[in-house]
């Protein structure tokens, strides 16, 4: 299996992605850096690396050397899957939502405002309540994903503005999961 990691800065900009080289679980990493940005990741010294796969490999880590597009890190500190949650993109889409466990039927359109790993905000023209349950259309990847979300909060809208609503993606497989990080690191790196 390939280990794919989304390297940003220590401000949690984005900077490249990389493939592990090296054997997993062996240190430093040897990461082949993607797409022609070693030198911005050698430069960074102090980065973090997300994985787009698996949770435990996510880390903050310090760049010894680069070699072409190889760079090697070495592993600092552990971070939560929280970082990984919280890597939020600003985007938008027009797309479909819904009812899980709300009290209307049917079928209703948003636009996207940001996506993360861990969830969306989106405006729609219906009111939805904090707690419920719906199905959303992710149409910004390869192959578009239904999943569940559950509505967190609304969020400060403009007047005349569509309500708009923070939620979080919930009972995600791990295909549906990393499919949306992938989703994200491109989104970030702007490709």
């Amino acid at each position: 299996m390939t280990h794919r990691y989304l390297i940003s800065d220590h401000d949690h900009n984005p900077i490249a992605q990389a493939v592990l080289e090296s054997a997993p679980g062996t240190e430093p990493l040897h990461l082949n850096v993607l797409d022609g940005r070693a030198e911005r990741v050698a430069e960074a010294i102090d980065v973090c690396l997300i994985s787009l796969y698996d949770a435990d490999l996510t880390f903050r880590g310090r760049v010894g050397y680069r070699y072409g597009d190889c760079v090697v890190v070495a592993p600092v500190e552990r971070l939560s899957a929280a970082a990984r949650r919280n890597l939020r993109v600003p985007t938008q889409f027009k797309s479909y939502l819904y009812p899980v466990t709300g009290s209307w039927k049917g079928q209703r359109t948003f636009i996207c405002k940001d996506l993360s790993c861990g969830g969306i905000a989106f405006q729609t023209s219906q009111p939805l309540n904090i707690g419920e349950v719906i199905q959303v259309v992710l149409a910004p990847m390869k192959r578009p994903l239904l999943v569940q979300t559950q509505i967190l909060r609304p969020l400060p809208a403009e007047p005349g503005d569509e309500p708009t609503y923070a939620s979080k993606f919930v009972d995600l497989c791990d295909d549906e999961d990393a499919a949306i990080r992938k989703a994200v690191f491109k989104i970030q790196l702007g490709g």
